[in-house]
């Protein structure tokens, strides 16, 4: 099924913060795959969403701090390239969605934990709650970073959610499924100043998508 999500192809690193914790948005590759560095500060270890490809230019970019954890949001290989040599390097723990996990260690011989939805994934004084949506793959999962006081929730949504849309699925059943998680375990449990952070190209909120819900299960993609 085609997607025509509205995107556009990042320079250089996108810096933003989430209450004390900071954020790095950079775009790899060929496909514009998003990674995300997040730091608490300090000597904290990192953690990164995503370990899509370019593995020197993402350990350049840790500045030799350490690396705590790395998280794959899911099973496709474009999300996946730097995976094996980024954990050789730094010893991160590798985790993944319980569906996907056999598969990213049969392509990339790294055996993730596995999580699935309420689980809690933490990394010097960074805590991710795990959302599994089922669609795009079996088992992909979104990454919640809670803002404190007014500041907004960031939620890294890996090929699931998009501005425009949800992600790529293969069949009618996928997209049924996939739209029904994202309905139920994301519009409607959080507001619409939530940040979306995709897997490729630009943010987004709920806000902003939440008109379009009815629209997407129409079309049927």
């Amino acid at each position: 099924m085609t997607r025509l999500f509205h995107t556009t192809v990042q320079t250089g690193p996108v810096e933003f913060e989430v209450s004390e914790v900071h954020c790095t948005k950079v775009s790899l590759g060929s496909l514009d795959n998003n990674s995300y560095l997040l730091h608490a500060g300090g000597n904290s270890p990192l953690l990164l969403i995503d370990a899509a490809t370019e593995p020197r230019r993402l350990l350049g970019m840790m500045a030799g701090r350490p690396l705590g954890v790395v998280v794959s949001t899911h099973r496709h290989a474009d999300h996946l390239q730097a995976l094996a040599e980024v954990i050789a390097q730094t010893g991160a723990k590798p985790f993944a969605g319980r569906a996907d996990a056999e598969a990213i260690a049969q392509q990339t011989g790294v055996a993730s934990h596995q999580v699935w939805t309420g689980d809690q994934i933490g990394c010097g004084g960074v805590s991710l709650e795990v959302i599994g949506l089922v669609g795009h793959t079996p088992g992909s999962i979104a990454l919640v970073l809670r803002g404190t006081g007014t500041g907004p929730t960031h939620i890294f949504s890996g090929d699931s959610l998009f501005p425009g849309g949800v992600g790529k699925t293969d069949s009618p059943a996928d997209f049924a499924s996939l739209l029904d998680d994202v309905t139920g375990k994301i519009f409607d449990r959080f507001c619409d100043q939530t940040i979306i952070h995709p897997g490729h190209g630009d943010s987004t909120t709920l806000g902003a998508e939440r008109p379009q819900l009815a629209q997407w299960r129409a079309r049927g993609w």
